[in-house]
């Protein structure tokens, strides 16, 4: 695991959500600091600056709470895909491949006019990058995030220790943790992103509780299918876990189900500096509670 953990800002994905607040994309003003939404406010370009063109698509009706998902992640998820002058997919095949195993997104989300309307992502991206608004937007959300380092400095810390524990005791994959944070962004939304042994989390606004949170998913959703047996073996539902997390009641939304409990279990005991050192244990206790 690495040895400090700290915020970073993106330029890809902060073009995304700088496109998108061109295009009537309100969510920059939920639950955020009022004096941050004034300052957003003036990053408002002349009207059809972005806003009449490919950004304008990423709202959809498929969400009712958050009409920007999923495109909005998935732009997010693009970005890792592009070739370093962005104009490009280094592999198209890959990306395409993550695409349509995602789990959390229906083939009505990635059909036939979702994947036309991809293809135009890197030109509409590089336009935004070279933007001289954009620019200027960027050079105010660098010293953003460096303020954001230096008052988050403890809770950064804080994780730092969690994350190291869950990397010494549950042979996670995961051995580096990038906290991506963009002002723009709507305060409760959070997406994650894997590369190689790298998770990028990225949000609208710092929750360190969500961080850890995935993470953990991350963590023990192998030990999950090692100790499949074992927890299929309970016929029970969870306190407290959504019906949705149940996916068909199948084995794997059964698994899918313990796995979310199992996460919010530790993540409560991360809080206290109380995570088990062995795993399996914990799973057996918890599944006779």
């Amino acid at each position: 695991m690495q040895k400090h953990i700290s915020v970073i800002n993106i330029p890809e994905i902060s073009a995304i959500y700088f496109a998108l607040l061109q295009c009537g994309y309100d969510y920059y003003a939920v639950k955020k600091d009022a004096t941050l939404v004034k300052t957003i406010e003036k990053f408002h370009c002349a009207k059809g600056v972005f806003g009449d063109t490919f950004f304008s698509e990423v709202k959809q009706n498929t969400c009712e709470v958050y009409p920007y998902w999923p495109r909005a992640a998935v732009l997010e998820t693009t970005t890792f895909f592009l070739d370093s002058a962005h104009r490009r997919f280094r592999s198209f095949d890959a990306y395409r491949k993550q695409i349509m195993f995602a789990n959390n997104i229906s083939d009505a989300e990635r059909n036939r006019d979702f994947w036309k309307w991809i293809e135009e992502f890197p030109s509409a991206l590089c336009n935004v990058l070279s933007s001289q608004e954009f620019q200027s937007y960027l050079l105010w959300e660098n010293e953003w995030i460096d303020q954001q380092n230096r008052l988050l400095e403890n809770d950064l810390f804080h994780i730092q220790k969690v994350l190291s524990t869950c990397a010494e005791n549950y042979a996670s994959p995961i051995q580096n943790v990038s906290i991506v944070l963009n002002p723009i962004k709507c305060a409760y939304s959070a997406d994650y992103h894997i590369t190689g042994n790298q998770l990028f989390f990225c949000a609208g606004a710092f929750q360190w509780e969500s961080v850890v949170h995935e993470f953990l998913h991350h963590a023990v959703h192998p030990l999950i299918a090692e100790h499949k047996e074992i927890i299929l073996q309970h016929h029970r539902e969870y306190p407290d876990i959504d019906a949705s997390y149940y996916l068909a009641g199948d084995e794997h939304g059964r698994l899918n189900a313990f796995e979310e409990y199992l996460v919010r279990k530790l993540t409560a005991l991360a809080i206290g500096d109380k995570l088990p050192s062995d795993i399996e244990p914990y799973i057996r206790q918890i599944l006779s509670d």
